[in-house]
């Protein structure tokens, strides 16, 4: 008797402890299949995030809108200054190839001194060794109408011819003469002349 006490004593126990572990260890089981149900509710619960997420990144639809305008505008911007340039470049090399064609300033004022045109802006004072004198009165209609015959928008002074005048002292085409508003021509200018005159 003592011995099926014994028995009857343990028996209950060790059937007790099975099925209490295993009645603990049904919701351990059962969790597992759970466990997707309890993420399946955090879905929803993440997509009004991602969506609200989302929703912020209409600004960044706005900021790609500015800077798509950003990167139109300056195309734009640098093709009009590349047009500018362009035009600006092919009037430069027009302009420098009219005035390849047009006359320079010691041609002009040679041929006004040989026709005897504007005789009371500018005149000769030795026509053999080539010097001449300027009006003082009337210098600045000579230039204006060098200004005109060299194609210049703005008008023409004196005082810029009288520059480009000094420069020739460079070139050794003019060079001025101690007296006042008075130039000589050089004797390869005159020789020039002279030449032009017995070829016609």
């Amino acid at each position: 008797m003592n011995h099926l006490t014994e028995l009857q004593s343990v028996t209950p126990q060790q059937l007790i402890q099975p099925y209490r572990y295993s009645s603990e260890c049904l919701p351990l089981h059962l969790d597992p299949p759970l466990t997707p149900l309890s993420v399946s509710p955090q879905i929803p619960y993440y997509t009004p995030a991602l969506c609200y997420q989302y929703r912020p990144s209409t600004s960044p639809a706005h900021y790609y809108s500015e800077e798509e305008q950003r990167g139109i505008s300056p195309p734009l911007e640098v093709s009009e200054g590349e047009e500018e340039f362009e035009d600006h470049s092919r009037s430069f090399f027009r302009k420098d190839s009219n005035n390849k064609k047009k006359i320079r300033l010691y041609q002009f004022l040679l041929d006004l001194l040989r026709n005897g045109d504007m005789t009371e802006s500018i005149w000769w004072v030795d026509q053999d060794k080539g010097i001449f004198q300027f009006s003082t009165k009337h210098k600045e209609a000579l230039a204006s109408h060098w200004g005109v015959q060299k194609g210049n928008r703005k008008k023409m002074t004196y005082q810029k011819m009288a520059r480009a005048l000094r420069n020739y002292g460079k070139t050794g085409e003019i060079k001025k003469v101690k007296k006042k508003l008075t130039y000589q021509f050089s004797e390869e200018v005159l020789r020039n002349l002279y030449l032009h005159h017995t070829s016609h």
